[in-house]
């Protein structure tokens, strides 16, 4: 399924210890990204998000978290809120493989959401690879007056 071998990885389920490590994966992608990202998610922002959402990693051995998902549970869907791949570890289908774990598991009435900045085309495309439907836009939701695409599953 996986165009990449990922048998020198594993899923763990994200606390409160993996904070040092995915702020350090956010700092690394604004201080290295080319396409506009959305929010500024820093240490603060993450933390609350770990203490009333969930998430997921992929730990990668020898390099450690390549790729993170935080999200949070509803009675019917879940709601994407940030997600990233370490750039020394983007496009080498580490996010694909996240996603991809955590689509597998969802229950069949489950809604999945997410919103993705609208220049962000590589995580457009691969949202839409993974058979989510674009289902609409907030205008100049960021702050660079960029649009937000809103896309569902389920």
């Amino acid at each position: 399924m996986y165009d990449i071998d990922h048998e020198n990885a594993e899923i763990e389920i994200l606390t409160l210890r993996h904070l040092p490590q995915i702020t350090t994966i956010m700092e690394q992608v604004y201080a290295t990204t080319k396409t506009p990202i959305g929010g500024l998610w820093n240490r603060d922002a993450l933390k609350q998000e770990l203490e009333i959402g969930q998430g997921l990693a992929l730990v990668v051995e020898g390099f450690g978290p390549a790729a993170f998902c935080l999200f949070r549970l509803y009675e019917t869907h879940r709601e994407v809120t940030v997600l990233a791949t370490h750039p020394e570890r983007q496009r080498k289908g580490d996010m694909r493989f996240l996603l991809s774990y955590m689509l597998e598991r969802k229950s069949p009435s489950e809604r999945i959401w997410l919103e993705v900045h609208a220049l962000n085309k590589g995580a457009i495309e691969l949202y839409l690879k993974l058979g989510f439907a674009e289902v609409g836009r907030r205008a100049k939701y960021y702050r660079d007056g960029g649009d937000a695409v809103l896309f569902t599953m389920g």
